[in-house]
């Protein structure tokens, strides 16, 4: 099963942080107002309105944070239902639950983890094809570019496994399985040569990669990367 990616946390803190900012000016001006007509005008209408508007500025903040609090509870659990449910492997319904989510604006901004998700499920339903779309929709999310190259790697596509897989190791050129997946697609393209250079660049920033080490061996003999240390 694939591990489903956490929901965007960075867009959720700009989003609170904005609406911090904006909140403190506001209460700031309101406080400022109250003051001056409390102490000029001690009793007056404009005082008097200056208090209602704090008191409605404090009101609103603590029902929205209590709002924002809720929300973000269910949107966790939401994901932990659909984590569970691909899990058990009932597809469609984790599909249901998924849709659920791309509701929300943060996901309507960012719908990468959710696409990559629904993309999970079409493909434990069988259906590669649309999997594929929802991966290639997913962009540069690292999570679908691995998918897809595994996808397109197990439907013998193997140039266009190389081609995502290639923006993975980009992204991330440190992780191992990800490099060894690339030189296992350019193998099975024909591309010992750029193969073989990707492990020993590989190698040379982790020297003491036994997995590395052992698939450099296996292309420099001709034959294709391994995941199993023991052959």
């Amino acid at each position: 099963m694939k591990r489903l990616p956490h929901t965007p946390s960075w867009l959720l803190v700009s989003l609170h942080l904005a609406h911090g900012l904006i909140a403190a000016g506001v209460g700031y001006m309101a406080g400022y107002a109250a003051v001056i007509y409390m102490h000029a005008e001690p009793g007056s209408v404009r005082s008097l309105v200056a208090v209602f508007a704090i008191g409605a500025l404090v009101v609103f903040e603590v029902g929205f944070i209590a709002y924002l609090i809720m929300r973000r509870r269910k949107m966790r659990r939401l994901w932990g239902d659909a984590s569970a449910l691909i899990k058990r492997e009932q597809w469609e319904a984790a599909r249901i639950t998924l849709q659920q989510l791309l509701g929300y604006p943060e996901y309507r901004l960012a719908p990468a983890p959710v696409l990559f998700a629904l993309g999970s499920c079409h493909e434990g339903q069988g259906n590669d094809r649309e999997a594929m779309v929802l991966y290639r929709r997913c962009g540069e999310f690292p999570a679908a570019l691995r998918a897809r190259g595994l996808l397109q790697l197990e439907r013998g596509l193997n140039e266009s496994a190389a081609e995502a897989l290639r923006s993975l190791v980009a992204r991330r050129p440190d992780d191992t399985f990800s490099t060894v997946l690339l030189a296992l697609a350019l193998v099975r393209s024909g591309s010992h040569s750029a193969a073989q250079k990707l492990l020993e660049r590989a190698l040379e920033r982790r020297p003491k990669s036994e997995m590395l080490r052992m698939n450099l061996s296996r292309v420099e003999k001709g034959e294709e990367p391994s995941f199993d240390l023991e052959t």
